[in-house]
């Protein structure tokens, strides 16, 4: 009641503290009821929807009583979230609420209605507002033509797959054959056979490969390398390249047979040149790698070697070379995010999986392992690293996207001005809520008492150096907490994992040491039977972060008698809040318990580590020098000359010698590791502070910007903007983002720019252009003027789209063709004929470009992921062999078509032109196993569970559906058949023809 009346009597935002089993959602739902009661909206906020569930099926019939509407907005359809924003009191998530107002505001459906930000309560607040203050949510957009940038992914991660540390500090490159290292040094002083005749010589190439050489006119596949070169061999080859080539200079290295890099040709003391020494690798075979001092000088490297075969269409294309061909539009883009992706790749290899992400049926996802333990279902890495990810376990392709819209945390909780209260069991420290109040201005915070004394004993926590220790000295926790003593009977454990990998160690290094224990480790499995019934004497749950907050485990009374539960917390928290809730888990509503934190230095963070190291090495100086038994021996001395003679000088003296035993006693490893945390921390507020709050804002100001010009957009379309014109605004919008805005850059130069920037695109909309030069725009406004019998202006819009990019312009062709066609009606002129043929020609053409890129992209992504074992087709080859089935498809259609027309052009006749759905393109039986699932899909719709239905959608038996739907919202939004129709009187024009051309040739 206390907290209640906090609240109540507030009139600007209040955070409190209340300890964990102490009522919480009672408080919630009371104070909730008191501002509904006053007329009031009022928005409660969880941090998962099944809390939010679980809260609102517990409280429904107090408010009920109470003459209250209220609801739950999670898992609803749109006619359902607008009946449940009517009501006086929703339940939700953050993610939900900010995704409703998403919806309603960007989307332009009607699901808030008259709603406003008026009351919000947040339960676990300093979750949402503190650890995910700055997470975003967003809504997908459709943007297909990013799926132009999967061959350039694909060649990155193969690039970066060859790069690989051989030490702390060196990174090695891509293996080379040394002639052609060798000749990238010479930098044009060699015709390139001097060279070879050196390896030749040497022993490194066959005999005769250099006459084979100049007789190829210079074709590296005429020469053949010695498999057995050894690594001496080959620095004979680089020295004597040296001596021909004074301007070359190599500092060569090998592996020696103890595996440590061992310098081959150290330089003599004195000489110059060390800088301009190329270093290099050396192994057998012929072969060498390049090594670079840093990670930073190899990612530039690979930054090279990607820009080589990249390019931006349109441009001649090779029929030699494997290329990454990107359509210019794209430039920009790839110009200013190339280093993020490369750098994304890089961090992609040091993942692991049940780690940072889990393996689900419908993709990678990721974890919040440092906080909460939650699968995160919804949410995708941006900048590459998911389309990375996928690669390495040969999943599923996601095409990247771009965000148009977006709602963070922070900004969804300021649209309540000063009307913000929230509860947690752990408010933080002093650093933390005044973070708090200078982000939410106004809010004030309290700490409620236990209203029971809390009977929680933290044993003294323990840091060990390996992970089998680590391992070892949980297990021995574990099991003597669980086993009956002669003191007391066993208890029941909770061991808390940071990452699910770790949890499945512990699980199975326990094996039948425990038989009574579980695993909580995936909010994606049913885990209800852990939590419908008391824990036993003896049990055990292995979980992850997932049962650190929000989740109470209730114990049995013999578990109480024998000292409640057991919490063991096996990592060091990423701050004190997350360590405690994770022991608030224990002792709770006046019961006893106890817990320990048991960590492995070799899991915590590079400053942790060596703030460990350091303290280590003060003990060890001070176990060498025997400073604490020298003093404790001046002490006794001291005492017995005080008692002698008491005087104050001789107190001094001893005084000063105890403060200085006491000071000299080392500090335990687990306090050092928790100040290391600690400090982390303040620094982590105060670039939350600095740097990642400004930049919400500056882009949450930019985004209702573009909110205002999209409401102009509308009013001036009288509500109904043309479809082809809000895609090319919104994409326009999101490629913005990614090239022009600059964290530098003030927030009124921003709005600036972006005005003018908006303006420019408008008013190129209004001329039928498009605002980045997109051909597919193009292809848009003439599909919505061909639907409306415009074929003439239709035609030159899908000209314009041909001529901004011929490369990528097979949907633009085929349209055009069927537009002509279509447009003379049966009674289509030679000429129309023979550009129809045309452009049906160079549809068939750039189609297989489309292929091309896709087999250039399944070759790179295929190579070093890490199931080469199985047998079985991949997720990734099913996926793409959906896609090029389509393609091929689409290939027939334009084939068929072409022989069409040509007949009716050698008999003189002329077309009929049947239109039909794109789903028609595909031959029924490879529609099937979508239809098999209809059933399912009813199922699952009805179920309304988003896990289900982004199951159902990710299954292969889906793709083709889906490939379908990529190349409609590309512009092929129908698919066309030809009748050929003849008559006599053309058959005769046709022969008149003819006779009159052999005349004049005559």
């Amino acid at each position: 009641m206390v907290s209640w009346c906090l609240m109540a009597l507030s009139k600007t935002g209040r955070l409190i503290q209340v300890g964990t089993g102490e009522g919480k959602s009672c408080i919630v739902a009371m104070f909730a009821a008191f501002r509904a009661l006053r007329g009031e909206k009022v928005d409660i906020m969880s941090s998962s929807s099944v809390l939010a569930e679980r809260d609102f099926g517990e409280w429904q019939r107090f408010y009920e009583l109470l003459e209250i509407g209220v609801d739950c907005n999670t898992n609803k359809l749109n006619e359902e979230l607008k009946k449940c924003y009517e009501c006086e009191v929703v339940y939700g998530t953050a993610e939900q609420f900010a995704g409703d107002w998403l919806r309603h505001h960007f989307h332009r459906e009607d699901i808030l209605g008259q709603r406003t930000f008026q009351c919000a309560i947040v339960d676990e607040v300093d979750s949402l507002m503190l650890d995910k203050g700055h997470h975003m949510v967003y809504l997908s957009s459709d943007m297909p033509a990013l799926q132009h940038l999967n061959p350039l992914l694909a060649f990155i991660w193969n690039t970066v797959n060859q790069y690989g540390k051989i030490d702390t500090k060196t990174v090695v490159g891509p293996k080379h054959l040394c002639c052609q290292v060798a000749l990238e040094s010479i930098k044009g002083e060699d015709d390139g056979f001097i060279t070879f005749q050196i390896a030749e010589d040497t022993g490194i190439l066959t005999n005769g490969s250099v006459e084979n050489l100049r007789k190829s006119q210079g074709s590296l596949t005429q020469i053949s390398v010695n498999s057995s070169v050894t690594v001496k061999e080959l620095a004979e080859f680089f020295n004597r390249v040296e001596q021909r080539f004074p301007s070359c200079h190599f500092a060569l290295y090998c592996i020696n047979s103890s595996g440590t890099i061992e310098e081959l040709n150290k330089e003599a003391e004195g000489e110059d040149g060390e800088a301009q020494r190329v270093s290099l690798l050396l192994s057998s075979g012929g072969l060498c790698q390049y090594m670079y001092s840093d990670e930073s000088t190899a990612l530039r490297a690979a930054e090279e070697e990607v820009r080589s075969v990249l390019r931006f269409t349109p441009c001649e294309l090779s029929l030699t070379e494997i290329i990454c061909y990107v359509p210019g539009f794209f430039s920009d883009l790839v110009k200013s995010k190339l280093n993020v992706w490369i750098k994304n790749a890089f961090y992609a290899q040091t993942m692991t999986k049940d780690h940072e992400y889990v393996i689900e049926k419908h993709g990678i996802v990721p974890v919040d392992y440092s906080c909460t333990g939650v699968v995160e279902n919804c949410m995708k890495w941006s900048d590459g690293l998911q389309q990375f990810l996928e690669m390495k376990h040969e999943s599923k392709l996601s095409d990247m996207t771009a965000i148009t819209n977006y709602m963070s945390n922070v900004g969804l909780l300021q649209k309540y001005g000063n009307q913000i209260y929230g509860m947690s069991g752990t408010l933080g420290k002093q650093v933390e809520t005044k973070t708090l109040q200078k982000i939410y201005d106004g809010i004030k915070t309290c700490q409620i008492p236990s209203f029971k004394r809390r009977k929680l004993f933290e044993v003294e926590g323990v840091v060990v150096s390996s992970e089998e220790e680590w391992v070892e000295k949980i297990c021995h926790a574990v099991i003597a907490q669980t086993t009956r003593t002669s003191y007391r009977d066993p208890r029941a454990a909770l061991v808390i994992c940071e990452t699910i990998n770790r949890a499945n160690i512990i699980h199975q290094a326990l094996g039948d040491k425990v038989k009574e224990k579980s695993l909580y480790i995936n909010n994606n499995m049913d885990n209800s039977s852990i939590f419908s019934k008391e824990l036993k004497a003896g049990e055990v749950i292995i979980a992850t972060n997932l049962a650190g907050r929000g989740t109470d485990l209730q114990i049995t009374e013999e578990v109480k008698r024998a000292g409640g539960l057991f919490v063991v917390q096996t990592f060091l928290p990423e701050n004190a809040r997350v360590e405690a809730q994770a022991f608030g888990r224990s002792a709770r509503q006046g019961a006893p318990g106890s817990a320990q934190l048991i960590i492995s230095s070799s899991h915590l963070s590079d400053p942790v580590q060596m703030l460990l190291l350091t303290g280590n090495l003060f003990s060890l100086m001070d176990d060498l020098l025997n400073l604490t038994k020298l003093n404790q021996h001046l002490f006794v001395k001291q005492i017995k000359m005080y008692q002698k003679s008491p005087n104050n000088k001789r107190f001094e003296d001893m005084s000063s010698i105890l403060d200085l035993i006491l000071t000299l006693k080392s500090e335990p490893e687990i306090n050092l590791a928790k100040d290391g945390r600690e400090s982390s921390v303040a620094h982590k507020l105060s670039s939350y502070l600095e740097s990642d709050i400004p930049n919400i804002k500056k882009k949450e100001e930019l985004f209702n910007q573009y909110l205002d010009e999209l409401d102009d957009l509308y009013k001036s379309s009288n509500n109904k903007p043309a479809a082809s014109d809000l895609s090319a605004l919104n994409e326009f919008w999101g490629m913005w983002l990614l090239t022009s805005f600059n964290a530098k850059d003030s927030t009124e130069e921003l709005k600036g720019r972006l005005k003018r920037d908006l303006d420019a695109a408008r008013l190129k909309l209004r001329q039928r252009e498009s605002p980045s030069s997109n051909l597919y725009h193009y292809i848009g406004f003439g599909n919505d003027l061909r639907e409306k019998g415009n074929f003439a202006e239709s035609i030159d819009m899908y000209t314009k789209a041909t001529e901004q990019d011929p490369c990528w312009g097979a949907i633009a062709y085929y349209n055009r063709a069927f537009t002509t066609l279509k447009q003379q009606n049966r009674a289509q002129s030679r000429d129309c004929i023979s550009q129809a043929l045309d452009d049906l020609k160079n549809a068939l053409k750039s189609v297989q470009l489309y292929c091309d890129q896709i087999q250039v992209t399944y070759r790179f992504s295929k190579q070093h992921t890490e199931n080469h074992s199985s047998d079985s087709p991949s997720r990734i080859r099913k996926h793409f062999t959906a896609r090029y089935s389509v393609l091929s498809f689409f290939k027939e259609n334009i084939t068929e078509a072409i022989k069409k027309v040509e007949r009716s052009r050698d008999m003189g006749g002329n077309v009929k032109v049947e239109e039909s759905l794109i789903y028609f393109m595909v031959p029924l039986g490879y529609l099937l196993p979508s239809f098999n699932l209809s059933l399912e899909t009813l199922r699952v719709t009805h179920s309304r569970n988003p896990l289900a239905r982004q199951q159902l959608i990710s299954d292969p038996s889906f793709d083709i559906l889906n490939e379908l739907r990529c190349l409609e919202s590309l512009g092929l939004n129908c698919i066309y058949t030809l009748d050929t129709i003849f008559s006599l009187g053309g058959f005769f024009s046709k022969i008149g023809r003819a006779l009159k051309t052999k005349k004049s040739s005559d």
